[in-house]
């Protein structure tokens, strides 16, 4: 499908959250603890906090930032800001003070939001920050210098705002991860946020009946996703405010639930738990699919997954895996639930977009070759925030093609059917004596040793071969597996120049706030050795 197959009227975000409003007044739209919010109590909510920052002095085009777990507060700030034409920012929490003052300094925040265990934080963004006037605080105790969350917003009016905004309007800045190096700040707009919630609805068939259960930081665009696609359907968002693992199972067990989505490693440690069988087996018999994003999924957990993931009736609950970035606003692709689920993709192309696989002189490749993957859809981003020329390596034209498409810098193959497989990140493949090693064919193999919880792949310098692989493996608890049988078993299984050279046991592996595995610690860990 193309752009102009999903047709909207819709000029803004903010009209994408009144028609939902208007259409279901009285559903509850957050379920947070023991708070509800219905779409009219929300919409309140949203335009009091506007206008209260109105009152302050924020105005369309200026910058807030955001750095708090998933709760009302962070919905009402989000919607919040677009009321007013503002730009937010919702950044990591898990960062340290002086990176998230590093991020607040380059987004030219005036405002920040913080929960009140950030006392660190605001004292490094005070002290960084040539911007900042004025500061929030969410929680029980205010930080210095700072108003209370739900104080402020009381003291703003419902008046509708009116500010001219279209789809080409500023909303966010979200930055990245940085597992490939500095965060970057990725320009998103109205545009993005309404045909990427569209796009959703209509890949997850969600209805205003719906209840999704986020367990997703929403500081991260996978989360932001799900709520704003949630709250647009007129859906149910059952939120958490971060992952509490026993928590989320017991609402994965109740009726209401009909969807949810995790990265793998959220999948990974509910199987851990020492009490999931009490769970396979009970799990919501509404529940449409479980959707897989973020990072690879591993055949070897899916095969597990399989096992639990039933529910009350006696069905195995689909899996789909999908993709997308940060820079395309989670709109890449997704195994679809009510149809052809190819285990090992992530499926095919979002409603409105497309996907390409290229060479590296951006020549389209023919299904089944490998090469990087490229997407063109409503969702990808303006560009990076004050990094002209990263932006220019990413945002480019694909040859034989119209427009400017996005390079994701992800290794992929399309198959004849157009499903798409994602091999693992350019940065990441590892070139053993001139042959080429993708890492997630090695964890791939790992994954499937009955004694491995967990592995990551990454090259090590070699003085004769250029690289060597080195593979850093999480035991499964008790099970005495030795650096001898993982040797043995890679020979049996895998290309001589495939098998790790190195091989190091870890308790839990790096990985940031979204389970993507920190693969440049790793090589940045490791000194060059000698030998063969």
């Amino acid at each position: 499908m193309t752009e102009e197959e999903i047709k909207t009227d819709l000029k803004n975000i903010n009209e994408a959250m009144k028609r939902a409003v208007d259409n279901y007044p009285d559903n509850v739209a957050i379920e947070y603890r023991d708070k509800t919010y219905t779409y009219k109590d929300l919409h309140e909510k949203i335009l009091k906090f506007a206008n209260a920052l109105k009152n302050l002095g924020i105005q369309k085009g200026d910058h807030l930032g955001i750095v708090l777990n998933n709760g009302p507060e962070f919905v009402i700030s989000f919607y919040a800001c677009q009321q007013l034409g503002a730009v937010i920012a919702p950044i990591i929490k898990m960062l340290k003070p002086q990176e998230i003052a590093n991020i607040a300094e380059h987004a030219e925040l005036k405002v920040i939001i913080l929960a009140d265990d950030q006392k660190r934080t605001l004292k490094k963004t005070q002290k960084t920050s040539t911007h900042l006037k004025h500061v929030i605080t969410v929680g029980e105790k205010p930080l210095p210098d700072s108003q209370m969350f739900w104080d402020f917003l009381e003291a703003g009016s419902t008046d509708p705002l009116n500010v001219d905004l279209d789809l080409d309007s500023w909303a966010s800045l979200n930055y990245t991860s940085g597992t490939t190096g500095a965060p970057k700040g990725t320009i998103h707009t109205h545009r993005n946020y309404v045909f990427a919630g569209l796009a959703q609805k209509i890949s997850t068939k969600m209805e205003s009946t719906d209840s999704t259960l986020l367990v997703l930081p929403m500081y991260h665009i996978f989360g932001l996703s799900v709520m704003n696609a949630c709250l647009n359907a007129g859906a149910k968002l059952k939120m958490l405010p971060g992952f509490l693992v026993q928590d989320c199972l017991k609402l994965l067990c109740d009726p209401e639930v009909s969807a949810f989505a995790a990265v793998p490693a959220m999948y990974h440690i509910m199987l851990e738990q020492p009490n999931i069988q009490e769970f396979a087996g009970n799990f919501s018999p509404n529940l449409k699919g479980l959707i897989s994003g973020g990072a690879p999924l591993p055949i070897g957990l899916i095969d597990r997954m399989k096992k639990v993931f039933v529910d009350k009736n006696g069905r195995q609950i689909p899996i789909t895996e999908g993709f997308g970035t940060t820079e395309d606003s989670v709109y890449g692709a997704l195994n679809p639930w009510d149809g052809k689920i190819k285990y090992g993709t992530v499926g095919l192309p979002f409603p409105g977009g497309k996907i390409r696989v290229v060479d590296d002189e951006g020549n389209i490749l023919p299904n089944g070759q490998r090469g990087e993957v490229v997407v063109q859809n409503p969702g990808v981003m303006l560009g990076y925030y004050k990094m002209e020329a990263q932006t220019k390596k990413v945002l480019k034209p694909v040859k034989g093609e119209e427009g400017i498409w996005y390079y994701t810098g992800d290794i992929g193959v399309i198959d004849e059917e157009g499903y798409l497989s994602i091999v693992d990140r350019k940065k990441d493949l590892i070139i053993v004596g001139g042959r080429n090693v993708i890492p997630r064919d090695v964890e791939e193999v790992l994954f499937k040793h009955p004694k491995i919880s967990d592995v990551t792949v990454v090259g090590a310098p070699h003085p004769k071969m250029g690289e060597t692989v080195r593979a850093i493996i999480v035991p499964i608890k008790d099970s005495g597996l030795t650096e001898e049988e993982v040797k043995k078993y890679c020979e049996e299984n895998l290309a001589d120049y495939k098998c790790p050279r190195i091989i190091e046991f870890a308790g839990i592996l790096k990985k940031t706030s979204t389970g993507k595995v920190l693969k440049k610690d790793y090589r940045a860990s490791f000194q060059e050795i000698k030998g063969d």
